[in-house]
């Protein structure tokens, strides 16, 4: 049976009045607390993993406050897109602990309805709708690893990596294009880490360099003029030598 998934990732931004509202309660504080972040862009990336272990991308989508006016546009779009698509997990790094808390805020202020794989549901019997990455390396330890050190250990190029840190509220055209690259290779990096995630658990037929070189030509083919396109063609024919360098070997 074929399972398909949906990277989701989300970018926030600081309220400043919000913070300052916060300070005035506590002045001692300088905590910037999940309750003053607000979304500014969100980006899904879906995929699909059939029974012999081949891949294959269905939609790179990504909403920001420019396309949309407001936090409850974007989040509303980003709703809309998990609701059409409820039978399909979402799959995150750390989202559990970031963007979830936040998407949450939002539905509560802009009076949205979630989506079933934002819905808590104590005791569900059913697969889990959410599957958090960051949570399931951590396992039973106490020690998190950032998805950048996965993706590195992975051999995954700098250059991709390096872009993971967050990005600044957008105020020129080109840095909100610059914000869609971002979110939307964010949701790329953390299904190539899943990917990897399954190979390690035994997913059957599914074979690391081919799947990721799938995935990347997949995001590449719906995305060609990426700020990094040339980077991440350069990382598929990588992993594509490795391969035929792996088959002279054998031979």
């Amino acid at each position: 049976m074929a399972n398909s998934y949906i990277a989701l990732d989300a970018e926030l931004y600081w309220d400043e009045d919000l913070h300052k509202a916060h300070k005035a309660i506590d002045p001692r504080s300088d905590h910037r607390a999940v309750a003053v972040k607000r979304v500014m862009a969100a980006a899904v990336f879906q995929f699909t993993i059939d029974n012999e272990g081949r891949v294959s991308v269905g939609d790179t989508l990504s909403w920001s406050e420019r396309d949309w006016g407001d936090e409850e546009g974007v989040v509303s779009q980003l709703f809309d897109y998990l609701r059409a698509h409820e039978g399909t997990p979402i799959i995150s790094y750390g989202g559990l602990a970031t963007d979830v808390p936040v998407l949450l805020l939002a539905s509560i202020v802009h009076g949205l309805r979630l989506p079933p794989q934002l819905i808590d549901r104590p005791g569900r019997k059913e697969p889990r709708p959410h599957l958090d990455l960051g949570l399931q390396m951590k396992g039973g330890g106490r020690t998190w690893s950032h998805l950048s050190q996965v993706l590195l250990r992975m051999g995954v190029p700098f250059a991709l990596v390096a872009s993971k840190p967050g990005v600044r509220r957008s105020a020129s055209m080109g840095a909100w294009w610059a914000l869609r690259d971002h979110v939307e290779l964010d949701c790329l990096l953390s299904s190539i880490a899943k990917l990897g995630w399954l190979v390690a658990q035994g997913t059957n037929g599914l074979r690391l360099e081919p799947a990721i070189i799938a995935l990347v030509d997949g995001f590449l083919r719906r995305r060609p003029d990426h700020s990094l396109a040339d980077e991440l063609r350069a990382y598929a024919d990588r992993l594509q030598q490795q391969i035929a360098d792996g088959f002279g070997l054998a031979a």
